[in-house]
C-alpha cells in the first residue's frame, strides 16, 4: 500500500465525511469538508504517517530485504532462530 493510500485512509477513520467536500459558507452541522480543512487534516495525518508509522514500516522493510538482522530477545527466541536457520539452510541443499 502507497503512502498517499494509508495517509487518505487514516484520513477516512478519523474524519468518515473527509471525502465530501462542501461549501465554506454551508452550516457547520452539514457533512463534509471544505477543500482547505481537508488540506490541514491530510498535513496533520502525513505528519503522523512520517513521523511515527513510517519508520517501522522502514524498518520491517530492512528487516525483509536483509538489510538488518534481528537481535534475539530471550534464550527462546534465539532457540527459535536458530531451528528457523536450520529449516533455510535444510531447504537450500536440496
Amino acid at each position: 500500500m502507497k503512502k498517499e493510500q494509508i495517509i487518505h485512509d487514516m484520513c477516512m477513520t478519523y474524519r468518515h465525511d473527509y471525502g465530501l467536500r462542501k461549501d465554506p459558507n454551508e452550516p457547520p452541522w452539514t457533512a463534509g469538508m471544505t477543500e482547505e480543512d481537508a488540506k490541514m487534516l491530510y498535513k496533520t495525518m502525513e505528519s503522523i504517517y512520517t513521523n511515527d508509522i513510517e519508520p517501522f514500516i522502514d524498518e520491517l522493510n530492512d528487516l525483509r530485504e536483509g538489510r538488518r538482522v534481528q537481535v534475539p530477545q530471550s534464550k527462546e527466541h534465539a532457540a527459535l532462530m536458530y531451528k528457523l536457520a536450520q529449516m533455510y539452510f535444510e531447504d537450500n541443499e536440496k
